[in-house]
C-alpha cells in the first residue's frame, strides 16, 4: 500500500497545487478513522477517506479550491459531515474533514516527512489552522514532542506518537481566527520485509506487497530482474553481496528467500538465524529442501529450536498452489496474520 506521504510527493511531481484532505475527527459509524489521507489533482485522486458520497463530496470541495484562488491562502479548511443527514450514507457518524491546498512552498516539508516515514518510526506534521498556507509547518518525531507550541496538548500528542497507532490532533482554540493546529500523527508502515529474488514468485509477491501496509526492500544480482514499474512502498536494492541486506535489515524484520540459487539461499539461511531479531524467516522450496537445509545447519552447530523458526514451504497450508500470483497471495496472508500471532515458525 503506498504510504500516503509517497503518493503526494508522486502528485506533486506532475502538478503544481493539489489539496490534501484528511479524516481530521470522527464519532459513531465512519468509513475511515482520524488519520486517513486522500490527495486531490485537476484531474485524478490517490488514497482514500473511505469512498462513497462523502469521498465523492470532499473531491467536490478540493477541485473548488483549486479553482478558487482566494482559497488558496487559506492554511486549513475544516468541514463538519453528518453521514447521515447530510451525506446520505448509512454509516450515521460524523467526519470532520481537513483540506488543505498545497504547491511549491510544501516541498521542503514534504521531503522531510518522507525521510522519517523511511526510517520507520512514529512522525508528525504540525501545521497552524488560521495561518496564511505558507506559514511554516514542522515536521516532527516522537523525540520533539516537548518542543511543541505551549497552546497544543502535549500530553494527547504524547500519547498519539507513542502509540504507533496514528491519527489527528484538532485543536482548534477558543475561537474561530484563535489559535489553532492540526497535528497529523502518522503511524510507522507497519512490516518491514526483506525479500530475496526478482524471479517470477518474487515479481508476483512484489506486485501484491505493493498494495498492502509494509516496507519491502527487494534484493537482488541483478541489476534488470525488477521491471520498470515497482510500487511507491518497495526499495530496490541490486548488489552483489545479498548477505549484507541481511546485516542492514532493521530489528523484527520480515526475511523471505527465494531466490535462483540453492547455495545462496542456504548462505541466507545462516546470516538470518545469526542475527536471531528477526520477526519472520519464510524460504520458498519443498519438503525436500526443507529437510536438506535442517541437516546440513544441524552439521554447522545451530540448535533444533535455531532451525524451527525457518518457515519453508511459505504460505498458507490451506492455500496450496505453484501458480505465482497463488503463491504471493498465501504469503501476504500468512504476514497479514503476524498482527495477531507473534509464532508462525514451522518444525525443518
Amino acid at each position: 500500500m503506498p504510504r500516503w506521504i509517497d503518493t503526494l510527493a508522486s502528485f506533486m511531481l506532475r502538478t503544481d497545487r493539489a489539496v490534501l484532505v484528511t479524516v481530521a475527527a470522527a464519532s459513531g459509524s465512519v468509513p475511515r478513522d482520524p488519520g486517513a489521507h486522500m490527495i486531490v489533482g485537476p484531474d485524478t485522486c490517490g488514497g482514500s477517506i473511505g469512498g462513497g458520497q462523502l469521498e465523492f463530496r470532499a473531491i467536490g470541495i478540493a477541485r473548488a479550491m483549486l479553482r478558487n484562488e482566494a482559497s488558496c491562502t487559506r492554511g486549513v479548511h475544516v468541514e463538519r459531515f453528518p453521514l447521515g443527514a447530510r451525506v446520505g450514507q448509512c454509516c450515521g457518524g460524523v467526519v470532520h474533514l481537513a483540506f488543505e491546498v498545497l504547491g511549491p512552498p510544501d516541498a521542503g516539508w514534504i521531503a522531510a516527512a518522507r525521510a522519517l516515514d523511511a526510517g520507520g518510526a512514529a512522525w508528525a506534521r504540525l501545521r497552524p489552522l488560521h495561518a496564511h498556507r505558507d506559514a511554516a509547518v514542522r515536521i516532527l518525531s516522537a523525540d520533539e514532542v516537548d518542543s511543541l507550541p505551549g497552546s497544543v496538548p502535549t500530553d494527547k500528542a504524547r500519547v498519539l506518537l507513542r502509540s504507533n497507532a496514528g491519527g489527528v490532533l484538532l485543536w482548534a482554540g477558543t475561537a474561530p481566527d484563535g489559535p489553532g493546529w492540526l497535528l497529523d500523527v502518522t503511524a510507522p508502515a507497519g512490516l518491514r520485509v526483506v525479500l530475496f529474488g526478482a524471479g517470477h514468485v518474487g515479481r508476483a509477491m512484489i506486485d501484491v506487497f505493493g498494495t498492502l501496509p509494509m516496507r519491502v526492500c527487494w534484493v537482488d544480482e541483478r541489476d534488470t530482474a525488477f521491471g520498470d514499474r515497482v510500487p511507491d512502498n518497495v526499495d530496490v536494492c541490486a548488489t552483489d553481496e545479498p548477505l549484507l541486506a541481511v546485516r542492514d535489515a532493521p530489528e523484527d524484520a520480515v526475511f523471505l528467500v527465494l531466490t535462483h540459487s540453492h547455495a545462496l539461499d542456504f548462505e541466507l539461511a545462516r546470516a538470518i538465524l545469526d542475527r536471531a531479531d528477526f520477526r519472520f524467516f519464510g524460504m520458498i522450496g519443498s519438503a525436500a529442501k526443507r529437510a536438506n537445509f535442517a541437516a546440513r545447519l544441524r552439521e554447522r552447530g545451530y540448535t533444533a529450536d535455531a532451525i524451527a523458526r525457518i518457515y519453508c514451504p511459505i504460505g498458507l497450508e490451506t492455500l496450496k498452489g505453484k501458480a505465482p500470483a497463488v503463491i504471493a497471495v498465501s504469503v501476504a496472508a500468512q504476514l497479514l496474520q503476524l498482527a495477531q500471532t507473534q509464532d508462525l515458525g514451522s518444525d525443518v
